[in-house]
């Protein structure tokens, strides 16, 4: 998507154990796009999954940049390929429940998260670290959620099949449901068990929870204090997550700012799954799967990659400061002058929309003009600028015994106050909003039609 946003051509060279999967989803893609005039050659996929394919098509002379969301090998095969290169890498997410946490938020957002997908995207929560004051509460919440913590010896047997002889990630379990990977270990859980989590002593090769388990597994750590939770949770990351995502759970915006300075990562998440947020789907971060390491993790950028990484930006750059000028220092030099019209001032451009929305309003049935101040109450003095309004006489919308009526204009402020109140702004067919609003709104899901 972000390929097509920018205007590229995208060639998918897919992993050889999802290669049909990957093919599929490429021809969902381009059909649908083909459907709204995307040319039907700007969607490609190797249909021979081979490493020498890869490394091919990364080194081929029509290859402008590389996308690369796979292993570390593959992310260090596409720097060492002499192209400019977009990598990215392992998440083995840390996710911290504070003392003054909403406990039954906190575990529902982990279990989310680790959940999501049976955890295959690399900011899925991989180990939860508790602040020991609310650990009872928290291990009856996971119990009560779908959270089945192992015995010993059930963590051992489960610990066999995560990891391979060499210790590194069995891909066998990736993405496998927590039934699958009990029945592999050879162990019981209880019906509906939708994570697996088991007491962890550690971090490090001799500790095979605290790995990236890609998979609805969680690593259980038990902590007392601020402090010791955030030390724990950078462990965790340099052992293997180094500068791509952490979370928290806290009602403090101290601690959460403490937490985040803290943390070697380019995405540290609070009070949501680190699944959904690291991504952009509950946060404000740039939508986006592609989620860099930075200089941590080896990786070019530490920022979501987006359309705007895979557009190059030209710069038309006129002279400020005279160089070429003896015996002095450079000096300011005066811009060339502009061919277009004079930049019109606040109250011009005021009065055309009043002009506009007046004419528009006019149109509308039962309109009355109501004169105030723009972003302010009637008659404060603190605005000087004049906007026409009209009040409208619209039918209303009654929810649980309140009444609400639909407004007559919706700006992108307003769209930000009522997200941030948790609010939804009513509207009808004759409300103007603003495009940035409508945007905005519709993303956020704030509006309710009377």
């Amino acid at each position: 998507i972000i390929a097509i946003k920018s205007r590229n051509t995208i060639v998918l060279s897919p992993h050889p154990s999802a290669a049909r999967c990957i093919a599929e989803t490429a021809r969902i893609m381009r059909d649908a796009g083909v459907k709204h005039g995307l040319p039907a050659e700007a969607i490609f996929c190797l249909t021979n999954a081979t490493i020498e394919g890869t490394e091919s098509l990364m080194k081929h002379k029509k290859t402008a940049v590389i996308l690369a969301t796979g292993g570390i090998g593959l992310v260090r095969a596409a720097y060492s390929s002499g192209k400019p290169a977009f990598g990215v890498g392992p998440g083995n997410v840390p996710s911290f429940i504070e003392r003054t946490a909403n406990i039954g938020k906190a575990v529902a957002d982990i279990l989310t998260g680790t959940c999501f997908d049976n955890g295959t995207i690399c900011a899925s929560e991989q180990s939860v670290v508790v602040d020991a004051p609310v650990n009872d509460k928290i291990r009856e919440q996971f119990r009560l959620q779908g959270g089945h913590f192992l015995s010993s010896s059930e963590a051992d047997a489960v610990a066999k099949v995560l990891l391979t002889p060499q210790r590194t990630l069995n891909a066998g379990i990736v993405g496998k449901s927590a039934d699958y990977i009990a029945n592999l270990a050879g162990i019981s859980i209880p019906a509906g068990t939708r994570c697996l989590l088991a007491d962890c002593g550690g971090v490090g090769r001799d500790f095979p929870w605290s790995v990236e388990k890609l998979s609805p597994t969680l690593a259980y750590f038990v902590v007392d204090g601020i402090e010791s939770g955030a030390n724990r949770c950078e462990e965790i990351l340099k052992f293997g997550g180094m500068g791509h995502t952490a979370g928290m759970h806290t009602q403090s915006r101290d601690a959460a700012i403490r937490y985040g300075k803290q943390m070697p990562a380019s995405r540290v998440v609070i009070n949501s799954p680190t699944t959904h947020g690291a991504i952009g789907l509950s946060t404000d971060l740039a939508p986006s799967m592609t989620l860099g390491c930075g200089s941590w993790g080896g990786n070019v950028t530490s920022d979501n990659v987006s359309p705007i990484h895979l557009m190059d930006i030209k710069r038309v750059a006129f002279e400020s400061k005279r160089i070429n000028r003896k015996g002095s220092a450079p000096e300011r030099v005066a811009a060339l002058p502009v061919r277009s019209a004079a930049i019109p001032k606040r109250e011009q451009i005021t009065a055309l929309v009043d002009s506009f929305l007046s004419k528009k309003l006019a149109e509308m049935p039962e309109a009355v003009p109501v004169s105030q101040n723009a972003g302010t109450a009637p008659g404060d003095p603190a605005s000087p600028v004049k906007t026409v309004i009209h009040e409208l006489r619209p039918q209303s919308l009654t929810e649980n015994g309140v009444k609400h009526e639909p407004v007559d204009f919706v700006s992108e402020s307003d769209v930000r106050t009522a997200v941030d109140r948790g609010q939804k702004i009513y509207i009808n067919s004759k409300t103007i909003v603003t495009p940035a609003a409508r945007d905005l709104g519709d993303e956020r899901e704030v509006f309710s039609k009377v």
